[in-house]
């Protein structure tokens, strides 16, 4: 069902929509919110159809047509017409001597344009020539109408479609089951009454006793943090690594997300010197069916509590968080920002409630080999670069097969110098390939130090290895 301009006019915002509008008021001026993507075209590319697959994808999806004017200080939901075509410009890079430089360059500026959210669509697309049958699709848009989930849905879409129309083919996808205003009004029904209160009263009883700031050690003072400047380190695991990584997690019986995160809180362990670790994590937050196909920002964060007392082996270690992961999941519906304020947590705008820290595995199988639209190649381009995190450390893990996996640290430029991030990815590294050695040696043996490089190893002395 598509609702427009007037018909729109009865819907609200999600809890986690109207969150993100009240920051972008707070300062119009922000992109921390833009999601951009790239994508490197190869091949005879019909531009007229590409615009023509696009424009029908945005018509597929309220979401896509969304802006959110502003009625007496609160925001309002107004869904575009889906008869308007999608803007596509092209700018020619093939006369420059670096193309490709010249497109990360042109990328950088567009993902640091602010949106409108009044006005605005809240998609850009803008397609680069870089020679020949070689070309830059660039997707920009708000986070307030799209996740990951949502960006592979547009794309899967924009391929079919692209690819129907060059074989001259009638395309029928099938009908989006929901709209995301359809889950903005199921999740605010949701959200009320003895649900609510029962959540939150679980999430008061996880998180009791929590440190309020994990005390990882910084280059510069908590309090002068003001920005959500950042910058991101990638780095691969040695394929050997992975692939025992990905057996440790089968012999351990839990997945790769808990592997994974059991020795990131090893390593918070190890860097801020408490056992209690809280690290913020993204989940899909589609719980119906019927929203598995649309479009719309569903993601949600958990704070997720790992207990590292009595200097566990990593084996021990999993098998708590991996407990505390499952718990955590069945109590998800509750969005973050709802969940602090029904907690009653401080806000402090040097330092993110409850969680400072973030981390996310992705499955990324789609990296590992080029698509095809048609007769055009189409792969992910990497060389998008957002200098924005919205915490203070996050690490990703991009798990592309059984021997390729990624690694990529986000880091607050206020707080840490590039050689500190570059220690702690470095130290995540090493704790990964320790760990599938020896599973079972205690916290307070692995090699990795307990403070950065240089700083007395006090605590885990006095503390008997924790």
């Amino acid at each position: 069902m598509t609702r427009t301009g007037q018909d729109a006019d009865h819907l609200a915002l999600s809890p986690a929509q109207q969150r993100l509008w009240f920051l972008q008021q707070l300062d119009p001026r922000s992109t921390q919110y833009n999601v951009c993507v790239g994508y490197e075209l190869r091949g005879a590319l019909d531009v007229a159809l590409l615009r023509r697959a696009l424009t029908e994808v945005v018509a597929r999806h309220d979401a896509l047509r969304t802006s959110f004017p502003s009625e007496r200080g609160r925001p309002r939901v107004r869904i575009g017409t889906p008869e308007e075509a999608v803007p596509l410009p092209y700018t020619d890079l093939s006369g420059d001597p670096a193309p490709r430089s010249r497109a990360a360059e042109f990328a950088a500026v567009q993902v640091d344009r602010p949106f409108d959210l009044a006005a605005d669509a809240p998609v850009r697309a803008h397609l680069l020539g870089l020679g020949p049958d070689r070309h830059i699709l660039l997707l920009t848009l708000h986070h307030i109408v799209v996740d990951a989930w949502s960006l592979q849905i547009v794309v899967a879409e924009l391929g079919a479609l692209y690819s129907g129309h060059v074989r001259g083919e009638a395309v029928e996808l099938p009908v989006p089951e929901a709209q995301y205003a359809d889950y903005a009004t199921w999740q605010r029904g949701l959200l009320r009454g003895e649900h609510l209160e029962r959540e939150l009263a679980h999430w008061d009883g996880f998180l009791a006793g929590a440190p309020a700031v994990l005390d990882i050690p910084t280059d510069r003072p908590r309090s002068s943090a003001t920005s959500p400047a950042g910058d991101e380190l990638p780095a691969p695991v040695p394929p050997a690594v992975a692939e025992r990584l990905h057996r440790l997690a089968a012999d351990l019986r839990c997945t790769m997300f808990v592997t994974t995160l059991t020795a990131f809180m090893m390593l918070l362990a190890r860097w801020s010197g408490t056992h209690d670790i809280v690290v913020a994590v993204p989940v899909a937050g589609r719980a119906k069916p019927e929203f598995h196909s649309t479009v719309g920002f569903f993601v949600n964060t958990v704070p997720l509590r790992g207990d590292l007392s009595g200097d566990p082996t990593f084996r021990q270690a999993a098998a708590r968080i991996g407990a505390a992961t499952l718990d955590a999941l069945e109590h998800d519906s509750v969005p973050f920002d709802m969940l602090v304020d029904g907690l009653g947590v401080p806000r402090n705008p040097t330092c993110n409630p409850i969680a400072q820290v973030g981390f996310q595995l992705l499955r990324t199988p789609h990296r590992a080999e080029a698509t095809r639209w048609h007769d055009v190649e189409v792969a992910e381009w990497d060389e998008v670069r957002q200098q924005v995190t919205r915490l203070d450390l996050e690490m990703h893990l991009l798990d592309t097969s059984a021997e390729t996996l990624e690694t990529l640290l986000c880091y607050r430029t206020d707080l840490f110098d590039p050689s500190s991030a570059e220690q702690l990815a470095a130290a995540y590294q090493a704790l990964l390939a320790e760990v599938v050695t020896d599973p079972d040696r205690p916290l307070s043996k692995l090699s990795v130090p307990s403070r950065r490089a240089g700083e007395a190893d006090q605590e885990n002395t006095e503390n008997g290895g924790m």
